[in-house]
């Protein structure tokens, strides 16, 4: 089975770790906890806000924004053997 690191499951990972980091980390629920949650996740990826917001949305092809912001997740789709490609896909890459 190949794992899937389309636009869409980035977009459900980043909703989940932020979901997660409110629960946990900050005191108070609601909006403002869901929003410091995401400035610390954007920050952790190293992208901009405009990048950020495009994975947030599921909009996101450039690949290696998305293997970046897949690493920040502790998930690296190189140790899959996958190529996130800038079309939103992903490909196989030879080991060989």
């Amino acid at each position: 089975m190949t794992p899937d690191f389309s636009p869409d499951m980035l977009k459900r990972f980043l909703r989940l770790r932020v979901d997660m980091m409110v629960r946990i980390s900050f005191p108070s629920q609601g909006r403002s906890a869901e929003k410091a949650a995401r400035a610390e996740l954007r920050q952790r990826c190293d992208v901009s806000r405009q990048e950020f917001w495009d994975a947030w949305q599921g909009r996101l092809g450039n690949g290696r924004l998305r293997a970046k912001i897949w690493a920040a997740l502790w998930v690296d789709p190189a140790e899959f053997g996958l190529l996130l490609t800038d079309d939103g896909g992903q490909e196989a890459v030879d080991a060989g």
